[in-house]
């Protein structure tokens, strides 16, 4: 037997110590990533931005290899897209969602990502009530300053 190699009990087959290091790896992502999400509301919009933003910003340089990439990408969108109780149309709404949020000026996408839309439909909702409330008019308020002659002098002006 190698020496640089272990002999994997199960399977009687010598095994290298790195890719026993990677499997090691794996399996710690994997429970890591188990915990995760258990410790998380399946159904909490919270959770699924979390894993929508780790399936995002994946780094293939994080990985081992691209087979890790692959299946680390894999699971990272099992878990943001749920396939296994989400529909076709949810998940097509996700992902339509997602792009419409990345087309929005930043200021509006941070402003929506806050308050979790689970749908473009909610998305929208939350952009046409802030839009309806900047519009409205705003009360007018009496300003009393000096004038320069020393007296009060009044100015109606609208807070924005």
């Amino acid at each position: 037997m190698n020496t640089n190699s272990k002999e994997v009990l199960s399977l009687g087959v010598p095994v290298p110590e790195a890719w026993e290091e990677l499997l090691k790896m794996k399996v710690e992502a994997k429970s890591h990533l188990q915990w995760q999400e258990s410790r998380l509301k399946r159904n909490n919009p919270l959770a699924r931005e979390i894993f929508r933003r780790h399936f995002r910003q994946l780094c293939y340089q994080e990985t081992p290899g691209p087979r890790e990439a692959l299946t680390r990408l894999q699971e990272l969108c099992y878990q943001w897209l749920r396939p296994h109780v989400s529909t076709k149309e949810q998940i097509l709404d996700l992902l339509v969602l997602e792009q419409f949020l990345s087309i929005l000026p930043k200021e509006l996408q941070g402003w929506v990502r806050e308050h979790c839309p689970e749908s473009g439909e909610e998305a929208v909702i939350l952009l046409e009530d802030l839009e309806r409330e900047l519009d409205e008019p705003q009360h007018e308020s009496n300003l009393v300053f000096l004038s320069p002659d020393g007296g009060p002098q009044t100015q109606t002006r609208s807070p924005l």
